[in-house]
């Protein structure tokens, strides 16, 4: 969580939505973390603001398949597909784009 609320609002909002969709759902039942939040952001950020971020972050995840099929295939090395994921979706950290590579890894296998 101190991750979060230490990022920016891009990389905080992926941050959640990724945590959200792709860890906390596994555990056992009733043993399962709750999943976080957005609002956890308001105390820094507008709702508008927040809401702008949750879809930005949504569509750069929504693109995790595709740059984990092209890793995989070796249709283009890791800086290139990181350069295509930066100019479709501008504005989150280098870690944000690795995070969407490696989460695209593993849906692709």
């Amino acid at each position: 969580m101190t991750e979060v609320r230490n990022a920016g609002l891009l990389d905080a909002a992926f941050a959640i939505i990724s945590y959200n969709s792709s860890h906390q759902p596994f555990g056992p039942l009733g043993e399962r973390p709750l999943p976080i939040d957005l609002r956890v952001l308001r105390d820094r950020f507008s709702e508008v603001e927040i809401d702008d971020a949750r879809r930005r972050a949504r569509a750069l995840l929504q693109d995790a398949y595709q740059a984990g099929e092209d890793a995989l295939a070796h249709r283009f090395g890791r800086p290139e597909i990181v350069d295509q994921l930066r100019q479709r979706h501008p504005g989150f950290s280098d870690k944000c784009y690795e995070d969407t590579i490696r989460q695209g890894c593993f849906l692709a296998r």
